[in-house]
């Protein structure tokens, strides 16, 4: 079979269907003549590869010729003539999207920024025509009849047809601010933002200009209202075009001709916080909540709070949203997280109650809900909540984890470890699972099997020092001491400034009389924390066994001024019973 030929066929065949479809849409005499060189294009081709006929290069060449390049030509015209309409609308439309990065804060935010809001109505078709000048009575009628069908195709939401009437009406009288505010208007109704910011601009010209629109009287807009109208709508049109500087500059004239419509402040807020600042935007927040019913923008704000760690705040304005539909969601969820931080705990099991309802599925419900359970000291409750989050979720690790933990405080350690152990099979693999698990059945004696759990730990997260720290604790008590301070020696390379890692190091070395290597960790420990006693004192240690007598009893009387607690311990400790016959040990230890 020839490639190359079978490559051509279906060239051929899908620019054929193209052009059918072209035909179809847009008949014309060209178009008729290049479907028949398609058709027979596509009827030699094909037929040569079904009947395995040889054709000559001069066939093969006017089949390409005819049915590749004619057509591919108008391919890329009729592209080009859809750029030249993209650009002269302002609608923006890729054939292929591209992908959008996870902004988290754009995400919380997308919703309502989406959701920009145009103000005002058209003005209406009998105040229109009554500006007009119009001394032909035939003209005056037809003009009349084509503002009030213009007026009746906005009413039915027919907004491109009133759109194309508008704009016949102002290629007559381009002078008339009305209908160049009508048309601008439509044209953001209909997406047409840069046609809406040229015929707005237009309307704004005239309105300065036009002694007639200052003219303040019964049967036309007042002037300062419909300056207002326009820069609304320019401001709209500019945010929508993601020109948001300008936008804020619009919406504030608006602001200095009507300082209480909320509106405005809501837009302002939205396109600063399209330009990401967020402290601007609250300002304008604040001030739409003068509009009761907007719960939409009390979410976004609570939840600027939030993260802001302003929770009261965020707390008293979620308070206002009235939970009544499934988007709304989102400001319930944060409340409930905001009333935890505020340990509002009622308030909080209030939220996530009723969250459940909504959210029978979310995991993180059934969380936040134990959460404030526990708080309130209702552990059975919790228990059955996150029992019920997992009958639901059966391999949610973060629900068997919690679950784990408070099975432990409750005392029932072996449910706690099957948990836990669920948890590690679960849909989320955590290096505080293991460690946790590792330690409990440490505390209960399971040494062998703890240190399994702990090396499997430390196969997935190398460098937890938390691992391996408590992994050595676990030998420690088994007595493999050898073992204890390789993990010791691990978990202190990946973290100097743990003190209680750095006492059970230098102890576990003090065992394998690794005096040297004790008294450099000392040491070097003693330059981070100079006024650690424990360090002193396990430092007095080392040296009671080094033969430093003198050198230890020192240390231990500087540990006895910063704490005389320790005297009883220096007393118990087998360490110092070589210094029981060191004069000023004996001085030391006897007050």
């Amino acid at each position: 079979m020839n490639i190359s030929l079978v490559f051509v066929a279906f060239v051929v065949s899908f620019l054929t269907i193209y052009m059918m479809h072209r035909f179809v849409k847009r008949p014309g005499v060209f178009l008729v003549f290049v479907l028949i060189i398609q058709f027979l294009s596509a009827t030699v081709v094909i037929f040569s590869l079904l009947e395995d006929v040889f054709t000559i290069p001069e066939v093969e060449l006017a089949v390409i010729v005819g049915g590749v390049l004619l057509p591919s030509l108008i391919v890329v015209y009729d592209h080009a003539i859809m750029i030249r309409k993209i650009r002269k609308t302002g609608i923006d439309i890729r054939l292929i999207e591209s992908r959008k990065k996870n902004n988290t804060q754009q995400l919380d935010y997308l919703y309502f920024l989406e959701n920009a809001e145009l103000y005002g109505n058209e003005i209406e078709a009998p105040v229109v025509f009554k500006s007009l000048e119009i001394s032909d009575g035939k003209l005056s009628k037809n003009i009349k009849k084509q503002l009030l069908t213009a007026g009746r195709l906005i009413k039915f939401h027919k907004l491109e047809a009133a759109a194309s009437q508008y704009r016949l009406l102002f290629s007559i009288f381009p002078d008339s601010v009305y209908i160049a505010y009508n048309l601008g208007y439509l044209y953001c109704l209909t997406g047409k933002y840069r046609q809406a910011c040229k015929t707005l601009r237009k309307a704004m010209f005239l309105v300065k200009n036009n002694a007639r629109a200052k003219n303040n009287n019964s049967t036309t807009v007042p002037y300062d209202r419909l300056e207002a109208l326009i820069d609304f709508n320019l401001g709209y049109a500019f945010y929508r075009l993601g020109k948001f500087e300008f936008a804020i500059k619009y919406f504030e004239k608006v602001l200095d001709i009507a300082p209480d419509l909320t509106a405005a402040y809501k837009n302002i807020a939205r396109a600063y916080l399209a330009l990401g600042l967020e402290d601007s935007a609250v300002t304008y927040l604040e001030k739409g909540r003068a509009d009761a019913g907007d719960t939409l923008l009390r979410t976004v704000l609570g939840i600027i709070y939030y993260k802001k760690g302003e929770t009261g705040k965020a707390y008293e304005v979620l308070d206002e949203v009235v939970v009544n539909e499934a988007r709304r969601l989102e400001a319930l969820k944060y409340k409930g997280k905001a009333a935890l931080k505020e340990k509002m705990f009622e308030k909080a099991e209030g939220c996530f109650k009723k969250l459940i309802e909504f959210e029978p599925e979310e995991p993180l419900n059934y969380y936040h809900l134990a959460l404030a359970q526990r708080e309130l000291k209702r552990n059975h409750d919790a228990l059955r909540t996150y029992q019920k989050g997992i009958s639901v979720s059966p391999n949610n690790s973060m629900l068997l984890y919690n679950a784990a933990t408070l099975l432990d405080e409750m005392g029932d350690k072996e449910r706690a470890i099957h948990y836990l152990y669920r948890a590690l099979e679960g849909d989320e693999q955590s290096e505080d699972v293991y460690n946790y698990l590792g330690v409990l059945l440490g505390r209960m004696g399971r040494y062998a099997e703890a240190v399994q759990v702990f090396d499997k730990g430390i196969k997935l997260y190398e460098k937890s020092y938390r691992l391996y720290f408590n992994r050595g604790v676990v030998l420690e008590l088994s007595r493999r001491f050898e073992d204890a301070e390789y993990s010791f020696e691990k978990a202190y390379e990946l973290n100097k400034r743990d003190q209680e890692l750095i006492y059970h190091y230098a102890a576990v070395l003090i065992k394998l009389r690794r005096f040297d290597k004790a008294l450099k960790i000392y040491k070097a420990s003693l330059s981070s924390f100079p006024d650690d006693v424990e360090l002193y004192y396990g430092l007095s240690t080392v040296y009671a066994h080094m033969g430093e007598k003198d050198l230890a009893v020192d240390l231990l009387r500087k540990v006895l001024e910063a704490d005389p607690s320790y005297k009883t311990r220096i007393l118990n400790d087998s360490s110092f019973k070589v210094l029981s016959r060191h004069e000023d040990f004996k001085s030391l230890t006897a007050s």
